[in-house]
């Protein structure tokens, strides 16, 4: 009696979950990857104007806001760290424009609080940025 032997099974590892697991997570990324973020920044309303014209040089923003807290880089700035940060770069760039972005409901005298400390290192070219208005 001849028994035809049978194919002989390899003993391998099972792809098929590796496979799905793998496919899952793609369509995990690509659905993630495709929402829309808020992006990180400050929450600050600039107040309108009609003569306002957009800035393209290269330039140092101050922002202030609802509360009078200064923002240099997306970091809370106190006075002396404004003055150090801008003096840093004035000694880099002596014609570098400054920007104060101030929330609308800010009080004044934190905007001319700002202002000051720009004066007090040298920043001679500053300007109050504005949202395109009607």
């Amino acid at each position: 009696m001849n028994f035809e032997r049978g194919k002989r099974r390899r003993n391998s590892p099972e792809i098929t979950p590796l496979i799905d697991v793998m496919f899952f997570l793609l369509v995990f990324f690509m659905v993630f990857s495709t929402i829309k973020t808020e992006p990180m920044g400050l929450d600050v309303e600039l107040p309108k104007a009609v003569t306002g014209s957009p800035q393209t040089s290269t330039s140092f923003e101050v922002l202030v806001d609802k509360s009078g807290a200064l923002y240099v880089s997306g970091r809370m700035a106190t006075g002396t760290e404004l003055r150090q940060q801008l003096a840093d770069r004035l000694r880099v760039n002596p014609d570098m424009f400054v920007i104060v972005k101030a929330d609308k409901e800010v009080r004044y005298e934190h905007v001319v609080n700002a202002l000051d400390h720009v004066r007090a290192v040298g920043g001679y070219r500053l300007g109050l940025a504005v949202q395109q208005g009607d």
